[in-house]
């Protein structure tokens, strides 16, 4: 598909608008990073680690929680505003909610009777009672999401862009740093985050009401339930429920063999690469939606135009910040944690190319999802499971966090391969491009001088703003000399124009 074709140009400017408030969601969403820095110097690494371990676990709950309507809403939804269908969306709201509130009691009930086995089973006795208090958050974490994706699938970015990105992480850092003051231990820790998903749920149902017309959200729990729409999220959800499986039993098995402080470090290292993958997810969604408007139409040029874009835009960001990421790794733990924490510094090498193959590959299964293809995803998930817990039960008592690191790496490249194959031999696309070369090669040119300038330069203050400089003018070097595709160009031009009317009014 061309730029000039029908659609083209709509999908590129709300692809770029919506991912750049998702993206600066992103951004805001970092203080949650910062929080988990300032957590890790207040409480120690004892606590620290206990409380990541304990989130591990709430993130299970929390990705059960909504059952897979959140998914859901990204099909159904998207595919009804399509339609211009306002019944087709109150169906698809009201079907999703009362699925997602039967199922996310039952996660937080079964949270709380497994809290002492889990406890017993990681040999911290202290993580039984956090597990209970952490069992009300499900609930409205289950709700609160749901609600977001189907705000997205309505094309509104506001929403995520305000309780996401504004209140929650807000929130967060307010509940944990006056339960430190107050003298809290791992319990006044797992209470702030518990009322945080409490009072974030609250503010995302406000500001959910105005993202859908009175005809869409009216009547929602009487609405008619939507016809295989609780198969397909269920399906989804048990797929979730392994996804979640395989990204978090490295942290629960490294907690079983490493004690609390190597959760720590590994919780650290896995903290410092995650934001690779971020940009990613700001666009998920965003495509998910476009996707399932294509295949509603049956438009197979637009899913690949689609896909190709945002590809290349992720491949971008996410191949720069990974750069940085590994160059400079041994300055952003030590600076932000601690130099305990430089142990995890090797871990992080191995970390970051699983978050970069993650954000490169990532936006397929997102077809499998808006094609209904939700199987699909369960068994990819299922072999992802199965490959991370064996890998990590054999790596992580040889090579400690490297070992996690490494299972990590290898359950990305399980998932997204399969992932790869499937989306090929259904749907006929891929995210691969004539144009995705000149990401690649500008990430790769950027590292190249970061790494020389990291070694060139002593101060660690100079170091980091001439490693961060110096990759982002070559990275734009090379995609100039490259030549930029006609999105990026209508990008740049428009920049320029604005640009020059504000130095020349």
């Amino acid at each position: 598909m061309s730029p000039d074709q029908p659609h083209a140009e709509a999908d590129a400017r709300h692809a770029a608008r919506s991912g750049a408030v998702q993206t600066l969601t992103i951004l805001l969403q970092a203080v949650t990073s910062a929080t988990q820095v300032i957590f890790a110097r207040l409480f120690g690494p004892a606590i620290y680690g206990a409380y990541q371990a304990a989130l591990a676990v709430l993130e299970l709950a929390t990705r059960a929680a909504p059952a897979g309507a959140d998914k859901a809403m990204l099909r159904y939804v998207a595919a009804a505003r399509a339609s211009g269908d306002a019944g087709g969306v109150r169906r698809a709201l009201g079907t999703g909610l009362r699925l997602g509130l039967a199922a996310s009691l039952g996660v937080g009930l079964a949270l709380a009777l497994a809290a002492g086995p889990i406890a017993r089973a990681l040999d911290l006795p202290a993580l039984a009672p956090a597990l209970r208090i952490l069992a009300f958050a499900p609930p409205f974490a289950g709700a609160l999401v749901i609600l977001i994706q189907a705000s997205l699938a309505a094309r509104v970015t506001r929403v995520n862009f305000l309780v996401r990105g504004l209140v929650e992480p807000t929130l967060l850092l307010a509940a944990g740093v006056t339960a430190w003051a107050l003298g809290g231990a791992l319990r006044g820790l797992v209470l702030a985050q518990t009322l945080t998903a409490v009072a974030v749920a609250l503010v995302g149902v406000l500001a959910v009401r105005r993202a859908f017309r009175p005809a869409e959200r009216q009547g929602l729990w009487r609405a008619p339930a939507v016809p295989g729409l609780n198969r397909f999220a269920l399906t989804v959800s048990a797929a979730e429920v392994l996804n979640v499986a395989y990204q978090r039993a490295d942290m629960l098995i490294v907690t079983a063999y490493l004690g609390a402080k190597g959760a720590a470090v590994y919780a650290a290292a896995e903290f410092l690469t995650r934001v690779i993958a971020n940009i990613r997810y700001a666009f998920d969604a965003i495509v998910a939606g476009v996707m399932a408007e294509s295949l509603e139409l049956n438009d197979r040029a637009r899913l690949r135009y689609n896909l190709h874009l945002s590809t290349r835009w992720v491949v971008t960001v996410a191949g720069l910040i990974a750069g940085a990421v590994i160059a400079l790794r041994r300055e952003l733990l030590g600076g932000l944690y601690g130099a305990g924490y430089v142990a995890g510094s090797a871990a992080v090498v191995v970390l970051a190319l699983s978050h970069f193959l993650n954000a490169g590959l990532g936006l397929v299964g997102w077809v499998l999802v808006a094609s209904g293809r939700s199987r699909a995803t369960l068994l990819n998930n299922f072999l992802a499971a199965g490959f991370n817990v064996a890998a990590s039960l054999w790596l992580i008592p040889r090579y400690g966090t490297v070992g996690a690191a490494a299972a990590a790496l290898g359950t990305t490249l399980v998932v997204q391969g399969a992932a790869l194959v499937q989306v090929a031999w259904f749907e006929r696309v891929s995210p691969f491009s004539a144009a995705l070369w000149k990401p690649l090669a500008a990430a790769l040119a950027a590292f190249a001088a970061e790494w020389t300038v990291h070694r060139a330069i002593a101060p660690v203050a100079l170091r980091v703003v001439a490693v961060v400089g110096v990759g982002l003018a070559v990275a734009a070097a090379v995609l100039f000399a490259a030549g930029l595709p006609a999105e990026e160009r209508r990008w740049v031009d428009g920049l320029r124009g604005k640009v020059a009317r504000a130095l020349h009014p």
